[in-house]
């Protein structure tokens, strides 16, 4: 074939592939949907804080297990400011006893982050003293506060591996709970830093990581105002192995008297669990019904459990929703006037 005649095809061939290219025929990049988009994100998420994690927890002197980490992230909807708290477990925290527990041993590794500065990487130990149980608290030069902590052994064959819980709507409380025993401790202070000094890592970690939080509160935001134009304050994050949920609160719904705000949405939201749980699938707009005799419920989706109670004060001036996750139940928190409205979503083993 002739030096013409090869080009004459070469050029064809272009042009043929272009065009299946511009069809859909070829490699050309895929759209993803909003909640794909929010899945990518989380997933990235993960994975960075994962690896952030491991060095924190390195240059701590501590080993830890990161694949089930629990954590939630949000902004304020007031200033915008972002609160983190994340959560893992210690390295062979299955294998502790009750005597373990009872002299001293390691079973957390957390990082808090408020939207009043305060940050700091931190190791908790459980030991009784006394008689009562207790947790020290330590930072990254080994100064040390202590709280209150509860421990409960659970029955035999309860559990499974170790699962990490949070409750952020005042303390923040940290837990977990594995075969043996369930911990909770809750840091009760009316200023973080009263908690403990701040301490930065050599590695950067709390830089490294406050970036992968805002980048994720970002890309999530983004994706949920993709489907609305609506006016948006305030968002929240909550990630752990089983279950990822993003809430967007709609501007005007916030410290509005409750009878206000029936049948109208309350936020854009994105639940996923891994078992479904008989959740929506998309992205969708929670709106209150009136059941009677003072009862509410989510309009349309039967499987989210409404509860009201009062006011939490922190909550309330910020403006933005907080999150409780346990093992089996995820609620979302929602300023209304002087009251919570609290989004309860079941999350099955």
């Amino acid at each position: 074939m002739s030096l013409m005649h090869r080009l004459g095809w070469w050029i064809l061939s272009c042009s043929v592939i272009a065009l299946l290219a511009g069809c859909g025929g070829g490699s050309g990049t895929s759209t993803q949907t909003a909640e794909q988009q929010i899945v990518a994100s989380n997933g990235k998420f993960r994975s960075r804080v994962q690896a952030i994690l491991q060095g924190a927890a390195q240059e701590m002197g501590v080993q830890i297990d990161t694949q089930n980490f629990a954590g939630t992230v949000f902004t304020n909807g007031s200033d915008g400011r972002i609160g983190v708290l994340i959560n893992t477990n210690i390295s062979g925290i299955e294998n502790l006893t009750i005597e373990n527990l009872m002299n001293g041993a390691d079973v957390m590794f957390c990082y808090l982050r408020t939207d009043d500065g305060y940050r700091n990487f931190l190791v908790v130990r459980v030991r009784n003293d006394n008689g009562r149980w207790v947790a020290d608290v330590r930072n990254l030069a080994g100064e040390t506060a202590t709280f209150d902590a509860s421990l409960r052994e659970n029955q035999e064959g309860e559990g499974g591996g170790p699962k990490l819980t949070f409750d952020w709507d005042g303390g923040p409380c940290i837990d977990i709970q594995w075969k043996k025993f369930k911990i909770k401790i809750c840091l009760e202070l009316p200023d973080p830093f009263d908690l403990l000094p701040l301490r930065t890592t050599s590695g950067g970690w709390e830089n490294q990581l406050n970036d992968v939080c805002e980048q994720l509160c970002t890309s999530v935001r983004s994706s949920v105002q993709s489907r609305s134009n609506d006016s948006y304050r305030g968002v929240i994050v909550i990630s752990r192995d089983d279950v990822l949920a993003v809430c967007q609160l709609l501007t005007g719904t916030v410290n509005t008297p409750l009878e206000s705000i029936v049948d109208r949405p309350l936020a854009a939201c994105y639940i996923q669990t891994r078992n479904g749980d008989g959740l929506p699938t998309t992205i969708f707009r929670p709106s209150l019904v009136s059941t009677g005799s003072g009862g509410y419920a989510v309009s349309g989706i039967p499987q989210i459990g409404i509860g009201i109670e009062p006011s939490n004060i922190t909550i309330k001036t910020k403006s933005s929703p907080r999150a409780r996750l346990s093992e089996t139940q995820l609620q979302l928190l929602v300023p209304i006037d002087d009251q919570l409205i609290r989004m309860e979503t079941p999350v099955t083993p």
